[in-house]
Formats: C-alpha cells, sequence, structure tokens
C-alpha cells in the first residue's frame, strides 16, 4: 500500500501538490457557498460536505498524476495544458458518476457544486501551473546538462531532452575526444575532450553531466569525475536520464550482471498478484457492461461469412508457456477482410474477447503486446534481454502499444525498451494510466 501511494505521489511533487490541494479545494468549497440556496456551512459540517468535496479533490490529484501533470513542472504546451486538465475533470465525473451508480449519496457531490467547482479548478489550476512554470524557470531556470560521450543513447536522450522542455534540463552540449570541439551533434556542439572536462563545466556553469561512454574502463577520468562530483555536480549514467526523458529501458547500456546480481527489471511479485485481481475485476466488469452487445455483434459477424464468431490462436505467455488468444473473427475463408470486421479492426475492437483471456489467468488489463509465436524464437536470438518481457502476463493494453507502431526493427526495439520500462515500473497507478490514455487514443489510432 505504501509503495502504491509512493509511486503516485512521489516526495518530489509535494512542494507542488500541497498549494494545489488548497486551491482545488477552495475552487469546490467556493462552488458550494454560491450554488446553496441555504446556509453553505450547513452542507459543509453537518450534510457531508467537506467529506464529499475531500473526495473530488482526490479524484482530481489522482488525474493529475496519471496525466503526468507532476513528473514535468514546466508548461510544454498551453493547449496541451488545457486538453490534460480537461481529461483530468473527465476522469473525477466517471468518479463521480460510479459513486452515483453505486448509490452512496451521501458521498457524491450535488451536480450544480460539481459543475462549478471543476470549471473554476481548471481556470485556476491552468493559470496557477503557467504562473508556477514561469516563476520557476526565471528564479532557478533549466538545469545545464553536459554528456560525457556521445553514444548512441546519449545522442537518443540528449534529443529527448530538447523535444521536452517541461524536464527542467537544458543540453549543454558534450564531450568527446572523437570529434573536434564545435562539431555538431544532435542539438548542440561538442565541447571539448576529455582533458578540458573541468574547465568546459566550468565555462558553460553545467549543473550535472551524464557519462555514456562506450567503454568506460578505459576512458572514463574517475579522479576529474570525483572532484567534479564534489563541487556539487550531479554526476549520473546516461542510462537513467535516457529513462526518465524517454520513458523506456535504455537496453544498450543494460549489462548482464544487473539482471543477474539485481532486481532492476524484475517482477515484483506483490504487483503481479494486486495486479491479477484488479485486473480479473476489471475483465468481469468489462463483459458484463459489454453483454447488451455480444448478441449483436456475433450475428453480424456470422451473417457477414461463414466461420465461428470468435477464433483463437497460440500465443506464448508468462513464462513462455502457451496459450489461446480469442478474438473476434474478422476475415472470411479466403483471407478477405470482411465488413464488419474492418470496422472492429479499424477501432481495436476485434481483442473484446480477451477479457475471457483474463478471467483464465492467461493475460492481464496491461502488459507486454503478446507477439507472434513463429517470430519469438528469432527475435530472442538477435534482441538481448528480449526473454525478459515474458515475465510478466502479456496484456490486453500496454505500455508499448501506447508509445511506438510494430513496423521494422528500430520500432521492434522500441517496443522491447518500452515493454522493459513498464516490467520495471509494474503498478496500479502506470495501469490506470494505461488504460485511460489506451481508451481514449488507441480507438483512433489508424
Amino acid at each position: 500500500m505504501f509503495s502504491f501511494i509512493r509511486n503516485l505521489f512521489p516526495t518530489s511533487i509535494l512542494t507542488l501538490l500541497a498549494p494545489e490541494t488548497i486551491l482545488i479545494f477552495g475552487c469546490y468549497v467556493l462552488a458550494a457557498y454560491w450554488s446553496s440556496g441555504a446556509d453553505p456551512s450547513v452542507f459543509l459540517f453537518y450534510d457531508n460536505g467537506l467529506l464529499q468535496i475531500a473526495l473530488v479533490v482526490a479524484g482530481v490529484l489522482t488525474g493529475l498524476q496519471l496525466n503526468k501533470l507532476y513528473a514535468q513542472v514546466g508548461v510544454r504546451s498551453r493547449l496541451l495544458l488545457l486538453q490534460q486538465l480537461c481529461l483530468t475533470l473527465g476522469v473525477t465525473f466517471l468518479w463521480e458518476s460510479l459513486l452515483t451508480y453505486l448509490r452512496i449519496p451521501g458521498l457524491v457531490l450535488a451536480p450544480a457544486i460539481m459543475i462549478l467547482g471543476s470549471g473554476l479548478s481548471l481556470i485556476v489550476l491552468a493559470f496557477w501551473r503557467m504562473f508556477y512554470s514561469a516563476v520557476l524557470w526565471k528564479s532557478v531556470g533549466a538545469k545545464r546538462v553536459v554528456f560525457y560521450g556521445t553514444s548512441a543513447a546519449s545522442l537518443e536522450a540528449a534529443g529527448s531532452l530538447a523535444a521536452r522542455p517541461e524536464l527542467g534540463l537544458a543540453l549543454a552540449g558534450y564531450i568527446d575526444d572523437d570529434q573536434p570541439a564545435g562539431t555538431p551533434l544532435r542539438c548542440a556542439p561538442v565541447l571539448g575532450s576529455s582533458a578540458e572536462l573541468a574547465s568546459v563545466v566550468s565555462e558553460v556553469r553545467a549543473d550535472r553531466i551524464v557519462v555514456g561512454v562506450t567503454e568506460r574502463r578505459r576512458t572514463m577520468p574517475f579522479t576529474e569525475l570525483l572532484e567534479l562530483q564534489f563541487r556539487g555536480i550531479e554526476i549520473q549514467p546516461v542510462a537513467e536520464l535516457y529513462e526518465a526523458a524517454c520513458d523506456r529501458v535504455c537496453t544498450a547500456e543494460l549489462q548482464p550482471s544487473q539482471l543477474i546480481f539485481s532486481d532492476v527489471l524484475g517482477a515484483r511479485r506483490g504487483a503481479v498478484a494486486i495486479q491479477a485481481i484488479y485486473s480479473n475485476v476489471a475483465a468481469l466488469v468489462g463483459l458484463a457492461v459489454l453483454a447488451v452487445f455480444w448478441l449483436p455483434l456475433a450475428a453480424a459477424i456470422k451473417l457477414s461469412s461463414a466461420g465461428p464468431v470468435v477464433e483463437g490462436r497460440e500465443h506464448w505467455g508468462l513464462n513462455l508457456v502457451p496459450f489461446t488468444l480469442f478474438r473476434f473473427r474478422c476475415r472470411r475463408a479466403d483471407g478477405r477482410v470482411t465488413g464488419i470486421g474492418a470496422i472492429l479492426q479499424r477501432f481495436h475492437f476485434d481483442g473484446l474477447p480477451q477479457l475471457l483471456n483474463v478471467i483464465r489467468g492467461e493475460m492481464s488489463l496491461a502488459g507486454p503486446r503478446p507477439h507472434d509465436p513463429d517470430f519469438i524464437p528469432e527475435l530472442m536470438e538477435h534482441m538481448p534481454y528480449y526473454g525478459q518481457r515474458h515475465a510478466v502476463r502479456p496484456g490486453i493494453l500496454g505500455w508499448s502499444q501506447l508509445n511506438c507502431d510494430y513496423n521494422g526493427l528500430r520500432d521492434a526495439r522500441m517496443a522491447l525498451e518500452y515493454d522493459l520500462y513498464y516490467i520495471k515500473h509494474m503498478s496500479p497507478a502506470l495501469d490506470a494510466y494505461i488504460a485511460l490514455h489506451s481508451l481514449i487514443e488507441l480507438p483512433f489510432r489508424s
């Protein structure tokens, strides 16, 4: 329970969380004073008003975290900020609808107060975030980063920093022994060689050095780096920054010893057990809610062409154990896509029968995508650490599906890095984020 809370609200965001809690709570209290016809203090103190508002505020704060608004302090785009805030408040309205459906009126905020308070919160949070971001950047400024080494991982991480200014990290340049100073690389120039490390760091006033050299033991200037660290300069391996900036694990920087002597990529047993519980509950609820559509869908598939409504194909799941993956049949016997099949595939609804796989314990709500077993041996041979993605149950939804496509070797490598990131950070909060954004984004992807 405590690890879940730490994952959902890390200590580093408390300075932003505390004032926003007060602001949101104040918006709904103000809405109660404006909306209540009678004495609002009666509603707040004697009719569960404060409890109802507290539940709404908790929903808004959780939605802010699920939309990564506590992982980024800066405002990258005002339009994007408004979209994220609207999505957050939409989740809160769904939470209130669930309480109404469960017939718990004592915990449900009055619609007039809910609507007015949410509108006020949207305006206040938007202006607060823009003010906070502007003040922070003006008073503190982004931390300046120097990359020691120009490995592929360094260049990719540097590109991600340039594309995500809300992380508060500014790329100053690179230290490289093979290219002269001034050589332009990705988003910044080479600043000098290893011999000039200390002078370059002082000249550009770097706050952090990211180490990304290929052969560390022979080329790392340990003495100089230690001295710089004692002077207050942060020293960080490129794999850490890559993971924070790209939201995926850097397989190029992974060492076998990390897997053998630590659980850096291991699936935590507690997280797996908890996931199995809420995945099954979600699958049962999903089947119940969609029950009214099963018969019309089955009739449409049957009438479109001869064959079964649901077809199964063998895939490999947890620990490479084979299982039958269920899908709605979308093709005729000759391989052509049917009319109803095209609609199901267009909106990614052909995989709805996989809820049965979740109930059977073969899949989970979120997890690595189950790949075609015909290609798995080849992928395991040519892609290091590919087998590690089978340490958890495959998922109907997934972190890699949400973040990348599956065309080409590069995309396969990226998908693996996203899958390993998911296994490393597996939690109810991450699963909720995946489910929320997948339901919004995936149906509209081509």
